[in-house]
């Protein structure tokens, strides 16, 4: 982690919040002392602390690390990256209502899971709400 830069970041976001170290550090729980060193880069700082100040500040983790850093400590595996192709190739194939629809269908049990689908099959089967030859 380049200390310097990501100290910089949260001095300009903090600033551009117009909070000063003092209020930042109440709001978070920490020393002044540890908000200056996190600001002049000679301290690291924990994810779940620059998590905090990015809360505080209304920013990403993202903006007051760099893309490399952020990837290496918040995503090690590349999951999310991936989680985000598929979520940008359904919306592309298949609309962005369908991506509402797969988060909505997340949030189901496995009961509930099963009824979704029997009642969209059911919706399938009946024409007033399937497409016709006009809509493919």
């Amino acid at each position: 982690m380049n200390l310097k830069v990501v100290g910089n970041n949260i001095k300009q976001a903090r600033k551009k919040k117009g909070l000063k170290q003092k209020e930042l550090a109440e709001k978070i729980g920490k020393t002044i002392s540890s908000i200056g060193k996190y600001e002049l880069g000679l301290t690291q700082i924990p994810n779940d602390v620059i998590e905090q100040i990015a809360k505080v500040l209304d920013v990403s983790p993202l903006e007051l690390l760099d893309a490399e850093e952020w990837e290496m400590s918040f995503n090690p595996n590349g999951k999310l990256a991936k989680e985000v192709k598929l979520i940008e190739q359904i919306q592309e194939v298949f609309g962005s209502e369908s991506v509402q629809l797969l988060q909505w269908f997340s949030e189901l049990n496995d009961q509930g899971k099963m009824k979704a689908i029997d009642d969209i099959c059911d919706l399938t089967e009946i024409p007033k709400y399937t497409k016709g030859k006009d809509d493919i």
